[in-house]
């Protein structure tokens, strides 16, 4: 049975009286939508529930999305407003989730895409009986509607509560984990973020390979609104360890520690800082700071020191190191800097001192220099041939 058969013994006589009708109801609800007014919306939403099914028809067949917004609007609130800890009393949808179900089954139109991504949030994944067809659906319906911060909010909330559960997510597209990098800004109760932190989650998204979409989702999941379950706390630590260690990353974790400052702050000036995240928080900027430090001690680490191979920087490491570490030796020089790639190579200028008073010509500064030159360039001492003069530049003591 199609969705027009569905309700069509609901439409008025004629298109006159279905007219005024619709802005009446459309009307009552946008004020109480307005006016966060929970007690009219708690009294009138069996008919506004009622009515879902003639905004999904105005919207389809005649191209007008007011009345499904003012729908829209009022479900919105009314889940705010009867919220608990276990997420929003979702009082509105429980009666039309069967018709809601209806839109993923049906032939794709492109007029009910804007439908199926608002409306996604609001099923219950985890109950329904969806396939691969119905994630696919959701998939291509996301992909087809211009980009709001709603739309955003509600295509991010759904994948994730999708990848929540374990028989969708090999369903969800590669191509969709993308929207993380988006980073809408979800609600105080996003279903999505509240079980989209299980360690198989955690796992699914570090097995995408890209750093930036990993970000992504931790500054999403990370709030102050939910915990997170043992499983995922343990995979993120491991992530902070593997996936951000490095020189090259420490962009993403000054990223990822403000994001934890910010939620700390949230908790505390609410009085929860005994909540699980506040402690969460904690550790996790503990393990991040820990790894910056440990990136920061490969520049600066004494040859003599290493035990293991002296190749600990990747060659994208090479190309972030600061110019002022090589700013020290007194008389100019080109070095080539042979990387463990093939045809891969950069160049690194070294010049004057600002002044032999100046603190970049200090002994401590040079000492410095010649260090993380000499570990750079270890495994190519042979190569040094090539420039006789580098070694007169180094003092005595350095070079034994």
């Amino acid at each position: 049975m199609s969705i027009s058969d569905r309700f069509s013994f609901f439409l008025p006589r004629t298109s006159a009286q279905l007219e005024g009708l619709s802005n009446l109801i459309t009307t009552d609800l946008e004020q109480a939508a307005w006016g966060r007014n929970k007690e009219r919306i708690w009294k009138y939403h069996k008919a506004a529930t009622a009515f879902f099914p003639y905004a999904v028809w105005k919207e389809r067949r005649c191209g007008d999305p007011r009345t499904m917004d003012a729908f829209l609007g009022v479900a919105v609130v009314s889940d705010s407003e009867r919220a608990t800890i276990y997420g929003p009393e979702r009082f509105m949808w429980k009666a039309i989730e069967p018709f809601i179900t209806v839109l993923f089954n049906e032939a794709s139109p492109h007029s009910l895409n804007r439908i199926i991504v608002l409306v996604s949030p609001h099923i219950l994944w985890d109950t329904q009986d969806f396939n691969e067809s119905a994630i696919t659906r959701w998939a291509v319906a996301a992909s087809a509607v211009p980009y709001t911060e709603v739309v955003g909010h509600c295509v991010v909330d759904t994948l994730l509560q999708i990848a929540s559960v374990d028989s969708l997510r090999p369903y969800i597209p590669i191509g969709i984990w993308a929207w993380l990098n988006k980073q809408p800004l979800l609600s105080g109760v996003c279903l999505g973020r509240r079980k989209g932190t299980e360690g198989g989650i955690v796992y699914s998204v570090r097995a995408l390979g890209n750093v930036e979409i990993l970000k992504s989702y931790l500054l999403l999941v990370w709030s102050e609104y939910d915990s997170i379950p043992d499983s995922g706390f343990t995979e993120m630590c491991a992530s902070i360890r593997e996936d951000f260690s490095g020189i090259g990353m420490g962009h993403h974790r000054e990223d990822l520690v403000k994001r934890l400052d910010h939620v700390q702050g949230q908790l505390d000036q609410a009085g929860h800082g005994q909540w699980p995240m506040s402690k969460h928080c904690k550790k996790f900027k503990k393990a991040l700071l820990e790894v910056d430090r440990e990136a920061l001690e490969i520049l600066t680490r004494k040859p003599s020191r290493l035990t293991g191979p002296s190749n600990l920087l990747t060659p994208a490491d090479v190309h972030r190191i600061p110019l002022n570490i090589c700013l020290c030796t007194p008389s100019p020089i080109s070095v080539i800097l042979v990387s463990c790639f093939p045809l891969c190579t950069s160049f690194m200028h070294v010049f004057y001192p600002l002044s032999h008073n100046s603190s970049l010509g200090s002994s401590a500064m040079m000492k410095m220099t010649y260090f993380s030159l000499f570990h750079l360039f270890s495994p190519f001492m042979p190569l040094f041939h090539l420039f006789p003069d580098f070694y007169k530049l180094c003092p005595p003591n350095l070079c034994k």
